[in-house]
């Protein structure tokens, strides 16, 4: 192609006289509407958009980062200070009102990377304030940003760097000179972000958001020692990596003075529990492609919640321990009824790329990147197997041992009920003695196959708790660390009884031989046996069943010694009324 002199006209087409057939070179022009877009589409909520002013802090270097919301009593406003290292007028304009080219991308030490950050507060207020100061420096660099959003159809128009974004100037320091920091002042707030002001849900709401997404340490939450029990070696390792990629954060507002954030973890919440063991991950995966060899490193954990909560439903995925994408699960989107269960985290450290893995947003990845296409394969399979077997199997369980408890707990009140009838016609017949006797049998030697040993082949223990149990009189739980169910349950359906004639009888179930007696009364010690072999009860031994089975039984008993005709007229009328 031959030699090309050219001036640009306001279209973005460069004129020009060509020597090879006319090409002309096209350019970009960047018109001020860019400014809102971005802002708009990028930072969708607040957090995320204090979250870059504090990545922005901690790239200058900071040690401490304040946020301070509505604490001037006569401005709705919140300020964000940091001691990082500061700006003078010159790097202000480079790099604070620089859009798109930062100097910290390809900077493996910095969260920045895009040059966007300056927009990220002004969807947020009418007006951005920011003073900033360098070390030695005797002046103080104050710059009055406006609101992007506030652009009008002119302003969008113009070009970009046509565009008056705001005002700066310098004033004298009267501190001490080696002071250096940085503070932006918000003005003019939004209606969403007065809430967090003026409202103590909103401001820790605010909080929470910013506990589970800025870079802050690892702490000692309960969650944290349940996974040290089961890898120390991989919280060892989360540690050191969120120490690296964190300083102290401060909350000040009227709500609630000097809040230090602590890192917000499924379990914090009372209200928060797992069912079965915490599922940690850790892995080594290598990128391989022409002409480059690295290496990842892929930790974190899974957790199964025993209630399901869609502000826990899925994992959050950290890079610089600065969580990117929430509520993901890699790309695994089959059976979204287990699915919700499943939360934890997952960072990725070593030798990510994170230029080409992080969107522009940092609330996703980038689907096309060789480091992300092979963490989801690695996450995506473990998720998949955590839900088949911690997940799906834990319900199934639950489903079962309830099954067996319903049945159990209605044949037990089928039977309490029976017995008032018994009862009743004991007094009609022959008042005031027991049942006698069944002649026909005992299953004395048979196995035992009572409620206790038929949760516990279902993989579950029985702890007798009245206390505990809700009126179905059991409660079904998966503790925390634990793989088997407990099923915390009243005596009364353990072992349950009836009085019959002014006598306790003890229930119990016991199988017996097919062709032995379906149901057998003794007198030492007092008790009502089922046999659960016999096919009259069947395999379930369902209420119905069993009451019907005991009713004639009693009949047969109580006709040896009374009026059989009036027993069997009160039979008949019980049966018909059920």
């Amino acid at each position: 192609m031959g030699s090309l002199s050219s001036s640009k006209s306001d279209a973005g087409v460069t004129q020009e006289s060509a020597t090879d057939g006319g090409l002309k070179t096209l350019h970009y022009t960047a018109r001020a509407g860019l400014l809102s877009e971005l802002s708009r589409q990028t930072y969708d909520s607040l957090y995320k958009a204090i979250r870059e002013a504090i990545l922005n802090g901690i790239d200058a270097g900071a040690t401490r980062i304040q946020i301070d919301l509505g604490l001037d009593p006569n401005e709705d406003e919140i300020v964000l200070a940091d001691d990082g290292e500061g700006m003078d007028l010159e790097g202000l304009r480079r790099s604070f009102m620089s859009l798109g080219g930062s100097a910290k991308y390809k900077d493996a030490a910095k969260f920045g990377r895009i040059g966007i950050g300056s927009l990220a507060l002004l969807t947020y207020a009418r007006e951005g304030i920011i003073e900033t100061k360098r070390s030695s420096d005797a002046e103080v660099v104050e710059a009055h940003l406006f609101h992007p959003q506030a652009l009008d159809r002119k302003q969008r128009s113009q070009r970009l760097e046509d565009f008056a974004a705001g005002q700066v100037s310098t004033r004298a320091y009267a501190g001490n000179p080696d002071d250096h920091f940085t503070r932006i002042r918000l003005v003019g707030l939004a209606p969403e972000a007065k809430l967090v002001i003026r409202e103590p849900s909103g401001f820790y709401a605010l909080v929470d958001q910013m506990r589970r997404v800025l870079p802050l340490p690892l702490g000692n939450s309960r969650l944290v020692s349940s996974l040290e029990k089961e890898d120390p070696e991989l919280v060892q390792l989360l540690r050191a990596h969120a120490d690296q990629w964190s300083v102290p954060i401060t909350v000040s507002s009227p709500i609630h003075e000097n809040l230090a954030l602590h890192k917000r973890t499924f379990g914090d919440d009372s209200n928060e529990e797992w069912a079965g063991r915490i599922q940690p991950l850790h892995r080594k995966l290598r990128i391989i492609k022409p002409g480059e060899r690295r290496e990842l490193v892929v930790a974190g954990f899974l957790v199964n919640q025993r209630r399901s909560s869609p502000t826990w439903s899925g994992l959050t995925a950290r890079v610089q321990n600065v969580a990117v994408e929430e509520h993901t699960f890699f790309g695994v989107e089959t059976d979204p009824g287990f699915r919700k269960y499943i939360t934890g985290e997952v960072f990725l450290l070593g030798e990510v790329d994170v230029d080409h893995l992080i969107n522009i947003n940092r609330t996703s990845f980038n689907s096309e990147s060789r480091d992300y296409q092979t963490t989801q394969r690695f996450v995506g399979e473990e998720v998949e197997h955590f839900k088949r077997h911690q997940v799906a199997l834990g319900q199934r369980r639950k489903v079962e041992v309830r099954r067996v408890l319903e049945d159990y707990r209605l044949m037990v009140e089928e039977v309490e009920r029976l017995a008032h009838w018994v009862d009743h016609v004991m007094h009609l017949v022959r008042s005031g003695h027991g049942l006698p006797s069944s002649k026909n049998g005992s299953l004395s030697r048979a196995p035992m196959d009572g409620i206790t040993q038929r949760i516990s082949a279902l993989g579950a223990r029985m702890v007798m708790d009245d206390q505990a149990t809700p009126s179905a009189g059991y409660r079904i739980e998966r503790p925390a660390d634990s793989d088997r169910l407990t099923v915390r349950t009243a005596e009364r359906l353990a072992n349950p009884s009836v009085e019959v004639g002014r006598k306790v009888y003890a229930l119990s179930l016991r199988r017996g031989k097919p062709n032995g007696p379906a149901v057998i009364v003794k007198n030492r010690p007092r008790e009502i046996i089922f046999n659960t072999g016999h096919p009259a009860i069947g395999k379930e031994c369902t209420g119905n069943q069993a009451s019907q089975v005991l009713a004639l039984e009693m009949s047969y008993l109580l006709a040896e010694t009374g009026d059989a005709d009036r027993l069997y007229e009160l039979m008949l009328g019980f049966f018909s009324n059920r």
